[in-house]
């Protein structure tokens, strides 16, 4: 099976980097190969602190025939009467084909003359070295750097390039470097150089160099060495995809050891100890069988050391000074309660336009009560709970460790005797902080969390501070997807508009309609977004929001119905009558007035009125429960009323007093119609 080989071999590339170009080489590769026509049968990725490359096995021996086409000048410009001109023969000449050889096509803009040829196949050797040298040009670079007296650019510097089509090397240049069949193993165990004879033995002679090229199988090697670490000292450690990334970024070769410090620090909070083992050392903390934190941590080495005892020693050294200084903050927060620390969120400004975080807190607690009232929640447990909401932020502990914020000050909470309730929702502030992350399980917490992506997006809004197509500086896509996602809280589930202009009115600034209508329309964005990539038809989404308002946690159910009964002919037929409906509708400006049923000419008038006050009832009644097939069953009860209507009535009737009368009477079938959704909006 032929194999090909490619590597870029660099100074130790950052870890933050990694991920990203591990992912770009195998986009990029796969997508130059299928554009030369040049087969393959699997692609792997080298990508390592040192080197990044592919490994492609099963290459054919050269590309496919590729057809392709070149316009040449306009017609008009290509001939003179029938005798090509030099704009002609300077395209065919270029071509080195025959005027004879062209055809012509019609365009928006006129005749143009066309080329359609064949490109035939290469060598894979020199497609091979194309993609190789397209690729890096392609490459997206978040932190690139020159070096030396060359003007290329990569995260950091190259040193040599490693490019083999089974025993052959595949001739070219990047960064000045002539490409080889040498790399080089780990760093400090097997630094000399290894000349490949043939690329199928890259694998296995890097492994007897130690080094794990593959991205993926050394992350999987990292975590089974964490485990098996783990088991061996009696203890057991919780997977963290996120940070077993970060370490398989900065190993080539990852050897798991444990350490242990002493047991008194496990009086600090568990959260506290894990964030400075993870976010300061990359360790992974452990447990024991009982699910207790344990005095254990694993940390990974990139070299099997001759003396591991000296390794383990200078890593308990350095954690103990971390979880020294845990323990100081932590003894002195406790000397200080919650409430004592609220007064100096007034003197930290949470924008210039808006206050400080203290007045943050306050208009997030008068919205937040507000909200609680309308469910019958405990004032006193919201106010509370908000005014408290924000004082950690001014203790040492999130000082020292941010990603704590909100976790800490329930823990603070709970020290200060602050009822469940109360200590619950200060944590809750914080989520969801992402699209991952969970939401808050009390209504405390979720009002909270509510209240404050509210008062954000009203505030941000209000002094013309939107996201705009690449900029979120203040995160306000994730707070809107945030909000969509805490409404859905069962005792929640509000109409958001009301809300919304609540938030609004307790600014420090005088909001604009028009801001107002933004807000309103970057929620609905969000939340079309949200569940078209859930799967759901654009077109029953925006025919649901625009009856549904902001009644965000209704408007999956009702679309989710609509799509049930989307496939079914009666539904199709719905929608086709409620368009006709509409379509009278649009050629009038008729303002609304009441039915008078004494200027009904026509039985089918009178079926029609008395069938629309009944099927009204129904609807409603329906929606009110969210029982959405039911009221769409309603809605189908009063087409044949409908279609008797418009078979024996002339709606625009001579007789203007009566046409009016039938408009209206349109109008009201609409308005059931609009219960449920906009069918106008449906595409059939």
């Amino acid at each position: 099976m032929t194999t090909f080989v490619f590597e870029l071999g660099c100074e130790e590339l950052p870890a933050s980097s990694l991920p990203s170009l591990n992912s770009q080489f195998k986009q990029l590769f796969a997508q130059k190969l299928d554009d030369a026509i040049l087969g393959y049968e699997s692609l792997s990725v080298i990508a390592a602190p040192r080197r990044l490359g592919v490994v492609i096995e099963g290459v054919e021996p050269t590309s496919k025939d590729k057809p392709f086409e070149r316009r040449g000048p306009a017609f008009k410009a290509a001939f003179q009467g029938e005798e090509p001109t030099k704009a002609l023969l300077g395209f065919c000449r270029g071509l080195n084909i025959k005027p004879e050889d062209t055809s012509v096509i019609d365009t928006e803009k006129g005749q143009w003359v066309v080329y359609r040829g064949t490109e035939q196949g290469k060598p894979a050797s020199a497609v091979l070295g194309d993609i190789c040298q397209a690729v890096m040009s392609d490459l997206a670079l978040s932190k690139p750097m020159r070096w030396g007296t060359g003007r290329d650019e990569f995260p950091r510097p190259v040193h040599w390039v490693l490019a083999v089509l089974d025993s052959a090397i595949v001739r070219f240049a990047i960064f000045g470097i002539e490409s080889g069949n040498t790399t080089f193993g780990h760093r400090f165990m097997a630094p000399g150089s290894i000349e490949l004879q043939s690329a199928s033995e890259y694998r296995e002679r890097l492994m007897s160099a130690y080094v794990i090229a593959d991205f993926e199988a050394r992350k999987s090697a990292t975590w089974s060495t964490i485990q098996s670490t783990a088991e061996s000292n009696g203890v057991t450690v919780e997977a963290d995809n996120t940070l077993l990334t970060e370490i398989n970024c900065l190993v080539e070769w990852p050897v798991g050891l444990c350490g242990e410090f002493e047991e008194h620090f496990l009086d600090v909070p568990d959260i506290a100890l894990i964030a400075a083992m993870k976010g300061h050392q990359k360790y992974f903390h452990t447990r024991t069988d009982s699910g207790r934190l344990s005095n254990k941590f694993i940390t990974v080495s990139n070299i099997e050391s001759r003396d591991v005892s000296q390794v383990i020693a200078g890593n308990q050294r350095v954690i103990r000074a971390r979880l020294s200084d845990a323990k100081f903050f932590f003894e002195t927060d406790k000397k200080l309660s919650l409430e004592s620390r609220r007064p100096q969120l007034d003197s930290i400004t949470f924008h210039p336009k808006l206050g400080s975080l203290g007045e943050k807190t306050n208009r997030v607690c008068k919205l937040a009560c507000a909200m609680a009232s309308a469910i019958n929640a405990d004032l006193t447990v919201m106010k509370r709970a908000a005014n408290l909401s924000r004082c950690d932020l001014v203790s040492e502990m999130v000082l020292e460790f941010d990603e704590l914020q909100g976790q800490i000050g329930t823990i603070y909470a709970v020290l200060d005797g602050e009822s469940g309730e109360v200590s619950q929702a200060i944590q809750g502030l914080y989520q969801p902080a992402g699209a991952l992350d969970s939401v808050p399980s009390d209504s405390y917490g979720s009002l909270l969390a509510l209240a404050d992506r509210l008062d954000t997006l009203a505030g941000l809004f209000a002094i013309n501070q939107p996201p705009t197509g690449s900029k979120d500086p203040f995160a306000l896509r994730r707070a809107a997807i945030g909000l969509l996602r805490l409404n859905e809280h069962p005792l929640l589930q509000f109409d958001l508009a009301q809300w919304i202009n609540q938030a609004f009115d307790e600014q420090p600034v005088e909001a604009t309609d028009d801001a107002r209508a933004l807000v309103i329309q970057f929620i609905n964005d969000r939340e079309r977004v949200r569940l078209m990539e859930s799967g759901y038809p654009h077109d029953l989404v925006v025919a649901v929001q625009a009856t549904n308002g902001l009644s965000t946690a209704n408007t999956k159910n009702r679309v989710k119905a609509l799509e049930t009964f989307s496939g079914k002919p009666e539904f199709h037929s719905l929608v086709a009558t409620n368009k006709r409906v509409v379509n009278l509708l649009k050629e009038s400006d008729l303002g609304k007035t009441e039915i008078q049923v004494s200027l009904f000419e026509h039985p089918s008038e009178s079926a029609l009125y008395e069938s629309v006050i009944k099927i009204s009832n129904q609807v409603a009644s329906a929606v009110s429960r969210e029982t959405i097939p039911e009221a769409i069953s309603a809605l189908l009860a009063m087409k044949p009323a409908t279609d008797d209507f418009f078979e024996n009535v002339m709606v625009n009737a001579d007789n203007q007093a009566i046409r009016a009368n039938r408009l209206q009477l349109c109008r009201s079938v609409r308005e059931v119609y609009r219960l449920v959704a906009d069918f106008s909006l449906v595409q059939q």
